[in-house]
């Protein structure tokens, strides 16, 4: 049964490409007690307005949220981080990106807004570059983000064997708001960057 004090999470796919990568870190998320909830654009208006009603129904007074992105919903993710009460975020594979299509353009807005208000986002931060992720954007982001920030550099056969171990460490960092010291000490999984 789940508590009003579980966390809340709103997981964001990359909003360009429609592959769902976040419906399996979801259902552990569930599996274990958070209010997880994937975004799905609902018809509202603009992208932004239906990604501020998707975190509002997944947060809760008292309890911890949190937004795990992906991609492109990285930007999404740290605009929300910007304007929205957010005591955890989760940015995998942050990436440059360009897009002319009608999504794209609201996503330039979007980045924008998030690029240029990153200092208002104090949650603490996890985030992990893929493999080919631009380490100048993930300087910057270190550099420019509010609150603690937590760069996780995951063995590449994390992301294609290890993703148990990612999620796990997700969940826990929604949670307490650190990587969990037992995964960090598996040196053939992670090194961690304070």
């Amino acid at each position: 049964m789940a508590d009003a004090r579980d966390p809340g999470c709103l997981l964001i796919d990359d909003p360009l490409y429609d592959i769902h990568a976040l419906d399996g870190l979801a259902q552990a998320l569930k599996a274990w007690g958070v209010r997880a909830e994937t975004f799905r654009r609902d018809g509202a208006r603009t992208l932004y307005d239906a990604l501020q009603r998707a975190y509002q129904r997944v947060r809760r007074d008292g309890a911890v949220s949190g937004i795990v992105a992906q991609g492109a919903g990285c930007d999404c993710a740290l605009a929300l981080a910007c304007q929205l009460p957010s005591d955890r975020l989760v940015l995998l594979e942050p990436m440059r990106w360009r897009d002319d299509g009608l999504v794209g353009r609201q996503l330039k807005r979007i980045r924008a807004f998030a690029r240029q208000n990153a200092a208002f986002c104090v949650a603490d931060a996890l985030i992990v570059p893929g493999p080919h992720t631009d380490g100048k954007l993930i300087d910057r982001l270190r550099h420019d983000l509010g609150g603690t920030v937590t760069l996780l550099r995951p063995a590449e056969e994390m992301w294609s064997n290890g993703k148990e171990v990612l999620n796990l460490g997700i969940f826990q960092f929604l949670r307490d708001g650190v990587w969990p010291k037992s995964l960090a000490e598996k040196s053939e999984m992670c090194i961690i960057y304070g």
